[in-house]
This record gives structure tokens, C-alpha cells and sequence, in this order.
């Protein structure tokens, strides 16, 4: 009997030497498809390529990337094309559709002559490539009503971006910290101001890896439901690496 408990006692102390170990290594998104969360995030390696969230890329380089990688264009938007919510959008190096819904646009209003900056993802959708707009901002006008959405292109505190709206465009900076096992792919993301949920799919994490002592900038949507406040990441990127 004696022996028997001192095995277990032996197997307990190993489980959580090992489990101090493995929760060093942070939220990974590779390719073993289990969720081990009190370890941190293990998800599925996706398709699409992860591209650096701030760096400007330009249509020409799109072409060459896979579906669902995360891009950031600046140009213009030049007309819109049949169907209402697919525009051509042209730099220096070319044209492509872009898909931008009213939600998308919070509010704002371009003419050709306006340059923007678009952030989203390339789709294909039978052989035709096009970018999933989530956000996109620019010299055109803006037409804001209260409690409207907004859009924010610079790093902003969570406090701040507590006080916005539902569906609002923010980026933020901070240390991811926990799994939460209260929601489907949730974390909390914490900086200097506070703490706030964030949602990140394995898509969105596009095979990053991140350690809780790594500092990491998000760009996603204020979003409210049954359960509070939280932000629905779109992309997520290291920041110095």
C-alpha cells in the first residue's frame, strides 16, 4: 500500500514539474490539433501565410501570397464594381477588388483622388482573388453619429479602447497572459491600463507563437455580448520581432 501511494505521490510531482514547463511556452499555434489550455493555446497551422501586421505591402506582392494571409495596403479606391460592396482598389504596382461592407466603412467616405490604408485578408473565391476588408482609414470624410463605431489605427490603451463602441477598430499593445476556459479561443490580454478578453481563433493566429513575456499588437473589433466586453482579433503580430 505503502508503495502504491508513494508512486502516486512520485507521478503527481513529475505531472507538475512538467506542467511548469509547458506553461512557459505560452499560446503556439502549430500543427497538433488538441487545445491544451492550461499550457497555453496549441491550434491547427492554417494555410494562409501570417504577414506582419504595420508593413505596407503592395498589390503586386498580394498576388503572390496564399489565401487568408493578413495584409495592409495603401492606395486608392478608383469605383466600385457591380454588386455594391466590392470597389477596385489601385496602388502603383496594380488593381484588385476589395470587399468592404457597411460595418466595415464606420462611416467614412472616399473619392478616388483620397488615398487609404486597408487592412484584411486575401480570398479566393472561384479562381477570382479579392481582400476581405476588416478595417479602413484614410483622407476621406468621415460622417459620425453618436455611439458609432469608430476607427483607430494607432496603438491605443485598453482603458480606451473600453470606452468605444461596439464593432469599433482598435489596435492595441500588451502581453497575452492567460487561456480562459470560460470562452472558445479566449485570452486576456493585459498593459499598463488594465485587462481586457480577447477572442483569437487558430486562423487568426496564423501559426505565432507567443510566450506571456512576449509583447504582442492586435488589431480586432470592441465587441459586446452576453458575457461582456471583449475584442475580436483579426491579426496578431510580435512586436520587435
Amino acid at each position: 500500500m505503502h508503495k502504491y501511494t508513494a508512486f502516486i505521490v512520485c507521478g503527481l510531482a513529475m505531472l507538475l514539474s512538467a506542467g511548469s514547463v509547458f506553461a512557459q511556452a505560452g499560446f503556439t499555434g502549430n500543427q497538433n490539433s488538441s487545445s491544451q489550455p492550461e499550457f497555453g493555446f496549441t491550434g491547427p497551422m492554417h494555410t494562409g501565410t501570417m504577414v506582419p501586421v504595420g508593413a505596407l505591402i503592395t498589390v503586386s506582392e498580394v498576388r503572390s501570397m496564399p489565401q487568408d494571409s493578413w495584409v495592409v495596403l495603401a492606395g486608392n479606391i478608383v469605383n466600385v464594381l457591380p454588386g455594391g460592396r466590392q470597389y477596385t482598389f489601385r496602388d502603383s504596382t496594380g488593381d484588385i477588388a476589395v470587399d468592404i461592407g457597411p460595418k466595415e466603412w464606420r462611416g467614412m467616405s472616399v473619392f478616388a483622388a483620397d488615398r487609404v490604408e486597408i487592412y484584411g485578408e486575401i480570398k479566393i473565391h472561384r479562381g477570382q482573388l479579392h481582400i476581405k476588408v476588416r478595417a479602413i482609414t484614410g483622407t476621406g470624410r468621415v460622417n459620425r453619429m453618436q455611439g458609432q463605431a469608430v476607427m483607430i489605427n494607432q496603438p491605443i490603451t485598453i482603458n480606451e479602447a473600453k470606452a468605444l463602441p461596439h464593432d469599433s477598430w482598435v489596435v492595441l499593445n500588451g502581453n497575452i497572459i492567460n487561456y480562459l476556459t470560460t470562452g472558445r479561443h479566449s485570452y486576456t490580454l493585459r498593459d499598463a491600463s488594465g485587462e481586457i478578453t480577447v477572442n483569437i481563433g487558430p486562423r487568426e493566429w496564423r501559426g505565432l507563437s507567443v510566450g506571456v513575456s512576449d509583447m504582442v499588437e492586435i488589431y480586432g473589433e470592441v465587441k459586446f455580448n452576453h458575457s461582456g466586453q471583449h475584442i475580436k482579433v483579426h491579426a496578431i503580430k510580435k512586436i520587435g520581432a
